[in-house]
């Protein structure tokens, strides 16, 4: 054999040597994640009913969270429709009252010029007295 054959067999029983030495590290490592999956996969097998129960109990406290939401709303829409009445209601009344005001005040008139005109023919009757 040459030395040239000699290298490359000596380079292939290196590089065989190195495949082997990694394929066991990829064993050994892989056989450590086996043994944590095969324990994560038993903790789900012993969890995984309580799982499915916990899930439909969320469920169910979802539908009445959302049937309580819907209520909730329901409720708001109709407050807000009362608010818009009494709004309009309110207004109506602020222009009935302001109308009434109005009236109020033209009555004061009223009766400030019915005194003047009772002082006037109260002072006339005097000067007709006094004049005859």
């Amino acid at each position: 054999m040459s030395t040239e054959q000699v290298i490359i067999v000596a380079f292939a029983v290196v590089v065989g040597v190195l495949a082997a030495a990694g394929a066991v590290t990829t064993w050994r490592v892989l056989a450590g994640a086996r043994t944590s999956l095969r324990a994560i996969a038993t903790r789900l097998d012993v969890s995984g009913p309580g799982f499915a129960a916990q899930l439909s109990d969320a469920r169910a406290q979802l539908v009445a969270v959302d049937t309580q939401t819907e209520h909730g709303l329901s409720i708001l829409a109709t407050l807000d429709d009362g608010m818009d009445r009494a709004t309009a209601e309110l207004a109506a009344t602020r222009v009935a009252s302001s109308r009434l005001r109005v009236r109020l005040v033209e009555g004061r008139l009223t009766i400030a010029r019915l005194r003047q005109l009772v002082r006037l023919a109260m002072r006339l009757g005097q000067l007709r007295r006094d004049f005859l």
